[in-house]
């Protein structure tokens, strides 16, 4: 443990793997906001915990969370549909200022029985900040261009730009609060509603971390459908310092599906692999989703400034020293240099 704590100081970064999760329910063919690896296996949560790339699907103030660098690429299946989707991005958070920036490209295709084949790529640029002590905001600009589907207007092609916003708040060194506003430019596609999404994120233990979401669509491409409401949670445990388990479940608001969802992470000081799944348990079509993804950890080019942390903000100056997982989501452990009094937010060693 102490040879991988080694480690993990000379390497300051973590990352999470990006996906986007393609539903079909009868008669549609609907891709509800991306999701990371480790979102996807804990139940689709973890907007108080958006760290390293997760901050770019889920809430970009995550990204100033922790002090991180890193690259992530992954590949989601769906056993309906023909879904796939490719995805590929980079955060660094770890100028002095505790600025954050972030990119993201992603492809998906579909071939739903008896609707157009779906085309679609996105791309992304996030920023966040710590705006005052323990309160961090972030906006993402995306530009989706969409050909196929079956979208309520029924028109074949959608594009333009639309935004992110979100804050996070630390609480307390155990307990972070998040809210995100998604797609908030209406592009009337289901491929990007606008929504609102919050939760929480509980860290009792250094390995154990906790976490719970809301998600509300106000499905904007058809008003006549209302409002839909998933709700999910799970938990993640980092044994050994090199591998983490995940586990979660939920309600799927577009398919009215119960799920349960598991992941695992195999951990280094310089990468990892993830796995995930999500099986529905409920409803006329259920959906197998399966994630794989490579993250790569990028060792800090301002390693004085990482490691000297920002008291100020709740930063973490060890949260990215510890490569663990896809998103860094557990209190960190304290660095060598770090005064007794600074807080501990989570390590990022999922």
């Amino acid at each position: 443990m102490k040879r991988g704590a080694r480690a993990a100081r000379r390497y300051p970064i973590s990352f999470g793997l990006l996906i986007m999760s393609a539903l079909a329910p009868a008669g549609a063919a609907a891709y509800p906001d991306a999701v990371g690896a480790r979102p996807l296996a804990m139940g689709q949560a973890g907007r108080a915990d958006a760290r390293g790339t997760d901050g770019l699907a889920l809430n970009p103030a995550g990204m100033s969370l922790a002090t991180l660098y890193a690259i992530a690429a992954d590949y989601q299946i769906l056993n309906r549909s023909g879904g796939q989707t490719v995805r590929v991005a980079i955060a660094d958070s770890t100028s002095a200022s505790g600025l954050g920036g972030g990119v993201y490209y992603g492809y998906r295709a579909a071939s739903p029985a008896g609707v157009p084949s779906l085309h679609a790529h996105e791309a992304g640029l996030a920023l966040s900040y710590p705006f005052v002590d323990r309160v961090f905001i972030g906006a993402t600009a995306k530009y989706l261009w969409q050909s196929g589907g079956a979208e309520p207007d029924g028109s074949d092609h959608h594009s333009g730009f639309t935004i992110d916003a979100g804050l996070a708040l630390r609480a307390s060194p155990l307990l972070t609060l998040g809210v995100t506003g998604h797609n908030l430019v209406d592009r009337s596609t289901t491929q990007q509603p606008v929504a609102l999404g919050y939760g929480l994120a509980f860290t009792p233990r250094p390995e154990l971390s906790v976490v719970f979401d809301v998600f509300h669509d106000f499905t904007t491409s058809d008003p006549s459908v209302g409002t839909r409401t998933s709700v999910g949670g799970g938990a993640e445990l980092v044994i050994m310092g090199f591998l983490a388990a995940r586990l979660g479940g939920g309600r799927d608001g577009t398919s009215e599906a119960g799920f349960v969802s598991g992941g695992l992470a195999a951990i280094s000081a310089v990468g990892a692999l993830d796995a995930s799944i999500r099986q529905d348990l409920s409803g006329d079509r259920r959906l197998t989703v399966l994630v794989f993804g490579f993250r790569l950890f990028i060792e800090s080019p301002n390693p004085q400034g990482a490691s000297s942390g920002d008291s100020s903000s709740g930063r973490s100056p060890s949260s990215s020293s510890s490569p663990s997982g896809s998103s860094p989501s557990f209190p960190s452990l304290p660095s060598p240099d770090a005064p007794s009094s600074r807080p501990a937010p989570g390590p990022d060693v999922k």
